[in-house]
């Protein structure tokens, strides 16, 4: 069982406490390109304004960040390889290490999904045409968020194929990407031995009354499902091993391949938003899925999930999108608390190794998950702006500036998710 690599783990292990490197500190777009249903899509590089500003990434190299989450995206094909070329050698320019997305909540090409078998083989050709052309990056994410993609379009009805509670569905999308991704690095590997793997997911935490402990414990155990198939660790025995084969039809030779050809993350990066922790109440019988932010008295904080999550797999950590739908004072308390349970963990041994803005340029219908073309555009590190337009910094910008220089962020007033208020807000909803 294997539970890291190398070349970026070396020394960091529960059994010896190595000199942690210097927390980096990240500043990135959101990139979605999310296939809704058979006729919709969305892309977030285009809403955003983004994909027509080429002076966007000026702006990212003026806060002083060390590296940058960027999309070459397979959705894009080769024009993608040409828009992304002058971006990202304008970042190895100014000394700012890009990490390379491929797919990021998208399914690919019209004629391919996420429970088509021949994806993860098109995909990979994707990916070594993308290392072909840019063979100094070093650091990959090829599938942003797999378990949550495969969650939202197979068990949510939310994404393309649309479907609702099919778990054979869930199972084949998630071994699926889980292959992408396998066959993928290989391919980058081919280009460049040294290349390096992060794989990104949504921090989930679940808090449940007595009815729903079980359940509850399920999906903590699916939590890290990505990670584990990656890693290897999904073998008869495991807990979810039974879920996987039986309820989700994974046969298991495909589990097996999974195993022999395990290639572990060599950073895990957690994606943290003030909705990623859910409480599960019992209402008369039936379940309630509420935010836990709205619902516990107690203040939501990934501290305690990134300590199990490092417990469990081993590996190197980073919170790798910070960001929320506010105010930019809001913004600001939000990333500021991250940085200090990141300083936090770090002084108890925890290899965290990163801190990423996200967002940089704003979103577009999240509060929907993309769902409705209501042009509900929200503010990042910079203002949103149209194509024709020019991001402004925000407060954000200055606070990243600021923790990309070294130095320690001012206190800024508790956030909703902190106050009193925001329980009495949910009790009449």
């Amino acid at each position: 069982m294997q539970d890291g690599s190398p070349e970026l783990a070396r020394g960091l292990s529960h059994a010896s406490a190595a000199v942690i490197p210097a927390l980096e500190i990240w500043a990135s777009p959101e990139p979605t390109a999310a296939r809704i249903d058979e006729h919709n899509r969305r892309d977030q590089l285009r809403e955003t304004g983004h994909a027509e500003r080429f002076g966007d990434v000026e702006l990212l190299a003026s806060l002083g960040v060390s590296h940058v989450r960027y999309p070459v995206l397979w959705e894009q094909g080769e024009r993608g390889l040409a828009w992304a070329a002058p971006r990202l050698a304008y970042l190895r320019a100014r000394g700012i290490s890009p990490i390379v997305t491929l797919l990021h909540h998208g399914s690919g090409p019209d004629d391919s999904s996420l429970i088509d078998p021949a994806f993860p083989e098109r995909f990979a050709r994707h990916a070594r045409a993308v290392a072909q052309r840019f063979p100094w990056v070093e650091r990959w994410t090829p599938v942003n968020e797999p378990l949550t993609t495969a969650r939202f379009s197979t068990l949510y009805g939310h994404w393309y194929p649309n479907l609702v509670d099919d778990h054979a569905a869930f199972g084949r999308a998630l071994t699926l990407q889980a292959r992408a991704i396998i066959l993928a690095m290989a391919q980058i590997r081919c280009v460049n031995p040294a290349a390096r793997l992060m794989l990104t997911e949504d921090l989930q935490g679940f808090h449940a009354d007595a009815a729903h402990a079980v359940y509850a414990q399920h999906l903590r155990e699916r939590s890290f499902l990505s990670a584990e198939i990656l890693m290897g660790r999904i073998v008869p025995g495991h807990p979810l091993w039974r879920y996987l084969t039986l309820r989700c039809a994974v046969p298991p030779g495909e589990l097996a391949w999974l195993a022999r050809h395990s290639t572990p993350p060599d950073l895990m990066g957690w994606n943290y938003y003030p909705h990623s922790e859910r409480a599960l109440l019992d209402r008369g019988g039936a379940l309630r899925d509420v935010s836990a932010a709205l619902a516990c008295r107690e203040v939501i904080s990934p501290l305690p999930l990134l300590r199990a999550a490092y417990a469990r797999l081993g590996l190197p950590l980073a919170l790798s999108e910070v960001h929320l739908d506010g105010s930019a004072e809001e913004r600001c308390r939000w990333l500021e608390l991250r940085w200090r349970e990141a300083m936090a963990l770090r002084a108890e041994g925890v290899p965290l190794l990163a801190v990423g803005a996200w967002a940089a340029f704003g979103m577009v219908d999240w509060r929907s998950l993309l769902r409705r073309r209501e042009g509900w555009s929200e503010d990042g590190v910079f203002t949103f702006a149209p194509a024709d337009g020019a991001p402004a910094r925000t407060a954000v910008a200055e606070l990243v500036e600021r923790l990309a220089r070294g130095h320690e962020p001012p206190e800024y007033a508790p956030g909703w998710w902190e106050r009193e208020q925001r329980l009495e807000e949910a009790a009449r909803v």
